[in-house]
């Protein structure tokens, strides 16, 4: 474990050292957009951060799916960020993809075994900048164009507790690419699509993106846009700035503590906000007032166990359905946040 953390902590700070060699530049921004390589797999991305960055403050991180080669790549969608990235002030990624390199529709055994990869490479590369830069845990956030939208809902809906929002531009969709996550989704990551009136290129619909997704319970966000197959990178990023004003992030899980019986549960909170106060109600007529409470069941089953907080006049509630003792098979519900009465 010594070993793996030295390992992981070096290649952090050659990537911090790295990072100031030129790779190319554009014109439009001061600092250079910098070739990158992930410490284990070696997977390329290029990352961008703004001449003003600093270590006082944490950073949000914007991460690019890129559509289909030839006709897209990872450089040029970095392209189409940076100089909102440098007056933003956020960093922005962009690996290099396997799961969007074929036209058409691959069959789920070949292109699900490539999102995999690219949900590895995605999530090592988040771990490498995190390393290496003050990256804001609760501003994360994870969008893509055309073919990119594969990876985007992949990668994304698996990992709710990483990325804040998902944005899709004129996606591509194909159900069968999601057969293993949709029991995954979390109603609370909120999700935009977003799609031009005149764009002839993108099969099928994007609105049958947006009907499964809402079938699933997903949050999802429908945005019409003029013109046809292009990227709206202002667009998206409009949409997170909306998400981080009005849609407060808060999480809770339960995890079994070693040593004592399965039917005890520690209850962990992480959120975008810190709360003035607690409410658990664990589903079996016991409730508790404290951040992060160790509850013990009376018997095996499948309980409601709900937060709410508040923060000044605002509550939020946050709600899960945890089997005991298999507390793998969470499964989430909405979040609300109204004002208090």
């Amino acid at each position: 474990m010594v070993r793996r953390w030295m390992n992981f902590t070096l290649a952090a700070l050659a990537m911090v050292l790295c990072t100031g060699c030129p790779q190319y530049h554009d014109a439009g921004v001061p600092n250079t957009i910098s070739q990158m390589k992930t410490p284990e797999s070696g997977a390329s991305y290029l990352l961008y951060v703004p001449s003003s960055y600093t270590a006082d403050y944490h950073w949000p991180l914007v991460v690019l799916c890129h559509g289909t080669r030839p006709f897209d790549a990872a450089r040029r969608q970095i392209r189409d960020w940076v100089k909102i990235a440098e007056e933003e002030q956020f960093l922005v990624a962009a690996p290099e993809l396997k799961g969007t390199s074929a036209l058409g529709s691959p069959p789920p055994n070949r292109q699900i075994p490539l999102q995999e990869e690219d949900e590895r490479n995605i999530l090592e590369m988040v771990r490498q900048i995190r390393g290496a830069y003050q990256i804001s845990e609760d501003r994360i956030f994870l969008c893509g164009w055309s073919a990119g939208s594969f990876g985007v809902l992949y990668t994304g809906l698996k990992h709710p507790r990483l990325f804040r929002a998902l944005a899709v531009q004129q996606g591509n969709f194909d159900a069968r690419y999601l057969a293993d996550v949709q029991d995954k989704i979390d109603p609370h990551q909120p999700i935009a699509v977003i799609y031009g009136v005149a764009d002839i290129l993108v099969g099928p619909d994007p609105r049958e993106a947006i009907k499964w997704l809402e079938e699933r319970g997903a949050n999802v966000f429908e945005l019409e846009v003029g013109g046809g197959h292009r990227s709206h990178p202002k667009k998206v990023q409009a949409f997170f700035r909306r998400v981080l004003r009005r849609v407060p992030s808060l999480h809770i899980r339960g995890l079994s503590i070693e040593g004592r019986d399965a039917l005890t549960v520690q209850f962990k909170t992480k959120g975008s906000f810190s709360p003035d106060s607690y409410h658990w109600t664990f589903g079996d007529g016991e409730e508790s007032y404290v951040a992060e409470p160790i509850h013990r069941f009376a018997a095996e089953g499948t309980y409601r166990v709900v937060l709410v907080t508040t923060l000044g006049r605002r509550r939020v509630s946050r709600a899960i359905e945890i089997d005991v003792p298999q507390l793998q098979s969470l499964k989430p519900q909405r979040t609300t946040w109204d004002d208090v009465p």
